[in-house]
């Protein structure tokens, strides 16, 4: 578009000539010999350039005094002083002024008019168009998600963009002139490898002015501006990336745990059904050999030499049966029978039944009841095999001998509800950290071959948390003893 150039000159002849020059060279030209008339047309709008004539004859204000009251209305067209008088002093005060350029009057000056309202009018473009860039690079800076941070060659800070004060947790005002160290760690290497090619330089920790720390991905950039690198950083928080990638592996470990349950009680259905098929076989010989085996017990004296084999015998079948009946007990647990259980008193008598093969071990006991424990809601059957389950492996864990510690008190489950907390502690050998997750496998036993089938503890389970609605734990530490906690719901009121 052609651009319109103003000539405020009180000599229409030279008016004329500086028209003449201009509008040869494709530009528009308006003229106004008046002070007052060109204000008003500057007001209106649509000058691109003023050429100002500094002596005025007849008005009261020379060109650099109408261009000051320019300036001061917020009129910004740029403007190129015509004189007559080669004045130095003049000329520097119109340049400092903001004058553009300046033309003395003489016809040789006059012809290089053109050339310097391009020059003027290009400067001007290219002013405006850097202008531009900058509020766009300002804004693009002011809302960016990812902090921003410009660094000079000491690596102090000479940006810092709202997002980095959101991430730091400090003002741009106090984050200008610091090294970059203060929130980034010593060993970050900020040198530049390639000119201008922006590095990824991975995830760090990043501190924030209260000390805390907060995990960053950094890139980094290095350019020349004015003969000096400077370093470009976007820090980007990962926070919630990290956070999200956690709970991500947290699914993953529940799916994986989900799978291994579905695939282990498709393998316990195969188990149940076919412990329920031989269960018949196997307890009809069991139970003939054993009458036989008694019989014959009973007719060999405890001098025969064959007595003892015969013990042996003996105790590989009740061993035979005991697995038998676990078997079912696991596949098949039948009808429960619930009723309200004194807890307390249950512990005592399945204690006392114990108490022979206890003392054989070389194990003390002691109990820890906490006064008026209230009644439970519970199979007494299958109660009592837990603590009989229980009992056996703490006095397996203890072949040298040690103490059982039996506790009772109030409590409550997870959820809220009260309950009773029993614990069964041993001093026994304890158990390996890799095996603790696996104890209530079923077939999972870290006893030696021929003395665990490894149904115990999840026949405890079973019982505790399927038909009692309790849960049940383990802590253990190897050389230190083994702790089962279990928690049975109260009666509601």
């Amino acid at each position: 578009m052609t651009a319109t150039i103003l000539i405020l000159e009180d000599d229409a002849g030279t008016a004329r000539l500086q028209q003449r020059r201009l509008e040869r060279a494709g530009y528009r030209t308006e003229w106004t010999p008046q002070a007052q008339q060109a204000w008003l047309r500057l007001q209106q709008g649509g000058i691109d350039l003023l050429l100002l004539d500094q002596h005025f004859d007849h008005q009261p204000e020379d060109g650099l005094s109408f261009y000051s009251r320019l300036q001061a209305a917020g009129c910004n067209v740029p403007v190129i002083l015509v004189t007559g008088r080669h004045d130095d002093s003049l000329i520097i005060r119109a340049l400092r002024a903001g004058v553009r350029d300046y033309i003395f009057k003489s016809p040789e000056y006059l012809d290089y008019l053109p050339e310097a309202v391009q020059r003027v009018l290009e400067q001007v473009r290219l002013q405006k168009q850097l202008a531009e860039s900058q509020a766009r690079l300002a804004a693009i800076i002011e809302t960016a998600f990812d902090a921003i941070i410009t660094l000079d060659q000491q690596q102090r800070i000479t940006t810092f963009n709202p997002a980095a004060e959101r991430i730091f947790g400090i003002p741009a005002a106090q984050a200008l002139g610091q090294p970059i160290r203060t929130f980034l760690p010593e060993g970050l290497v900020l040198e530049p490898m390639a000119a201008g090619r922006p590095q990824l330089l991975g995830e760090v920790e990043g501190r924030r002015r209260d000390g805390s720390r907060v995990p960053l991905e950094v890139s980094c950039a290095h350019a020349q501006r004015q003969g000096q690198v400077v370093c470009t950083l976007v820090l980007r928080d990962i926070s919630e990336r990290k956070q999200t990638l956690e709970q991500l592996r947290a699914r993953t470990e529940e799916l994986r745990q989900t799978t291994r349950q579905l695939w282990q009680a498709a393998r316990l259905a195969g188990v149940g059904e076919l412990a329920a098929s031989i269960a018949h076989e196997l307890n009809n010989p069991l139970g003939t050999i054993s009458l036989r085996l008694e019989g014959i017990l009973a007719k060999t004296p405890p001098s025969d030499p064959r007595r003892k084999p015969l013990e042996i015998i003996e105790a590989e079948i009740e061993r035979m049966c005991r697995l038998v009946a676990n078997l079912l007990q696991f596949s098949r647990p039948g009808n429960d029978q619930f009723s309200t259980v004194e807890l307390t008193e249950e512990v005592e008598k399945t204690l006392d039944l114990f108490s022979h093969h206890l003392r054989k071990r070389r194990i003390s006991v002691q109990t820890d009841f906490q006064a008026d424990i209230p009644p439970i809601s519970a199979d007494r059957q299958q109660l009592r095999q837990v603590l009989l389950n229980l009992f056996s492996n703490a006095a397996d864990a203890m072949p040298e001998g040690g103490q059982l510690t039996v506790r009772l008190r109030r409590g409550s489950l997870p959820e809220g509800q009260a309950a009773i907390v029993l614990e069964v502690s041993d001093t026994g050998i304890g158990i390996a950290p890799e095996h603790l997750p696996h104890v209530f496998d079923p077939f999972f036993t870290t006893k030696e071959e021929g003395k665990g089938t490894g149904l115990g503890l999840p026949i405890c389970k079973r019982i505790i948390e399927q038909q009692h609605q309790g849960r049940i734990s383990i802590e253990s530490q190897p050389g230190q003893g083994t702790t089962v906690r279990i928690l049975l719901p109260l009666l509601k009121a």
